[in-house]
């Protein structure tokens, strides 16, 4: 069985500003071995809320998952005390289940154009000649006999060209 999602607690520092994401500062109480003490640190994390439904000063609680980009690796799972308008007038939060599915439904509908799209590749190949006719690169450009004709002259000086390159 896998182990539960970490969850954090923190408030919304930026929100409105990037489409679907919002960040989230998170505190932690570390201790200095040097002084002695305890002191709060803070965390910033980029969190997806795929219905914009927070607000700057919302305490929200979220729980890491799976990289929705290269960022942002948290996701909203709960408004614990909304700042503004009230949790209920705002969009829902989806809930872990609901933004699995919705993962799952978009990986199914990538896969079926991908069969789609190899298929029509497939129907193409058949009708073209096949590639082990066709001399390869390497021996197209070495070969200066072979060189089409391109307005009555050899393709010699481009074929110096590739030599050179190389």
């Amino acid at each position: 069985m896998p182990a539960p999602p970490q969850a954090l607690c923190g408030v919304v520092v930026s929100a409105g500003r990037m489409m679907k994401a919002v960040k989230v500062r998170t505190a932690k109480q570390v201790y200095d071995t040097f002084l002695q003490k305890h002191y709060t640190a803070y965390q910033s994390h980029l969190v997806s809320d795929p219905n914009s439904s927070l607000r700057t000063g919302d305490v929200v609680r979220i729980a890491a998952r799976p990289p929705a980009s290269k960022h942002i690796r948290h996701v909203v799972t709960q408004i614990l005390a909304p700042w503004g308008p009230p949790a209920e007038e705002r969009p829902p939060i989806l809930s872990l289940e609901d933004l699995d599915a919705q993962y799952m439904a978009k990986r199914e509908a990538r896969a079926a154009r991908k069969r789609e799209r190899l298929k029509d590749a497939k129907v193409e190949r058949v009708g073209t000649p096949a590639m082990d006719q066709e001399p390869s690169m390497k021996e197209r450009d070495t070969d200066v006999a072979a060189a089409p004709k391109v307005n009555g002259a050899e393709e010699s000086v481009v074929l110096e060209r590739n030599m050179a390159d190389q």
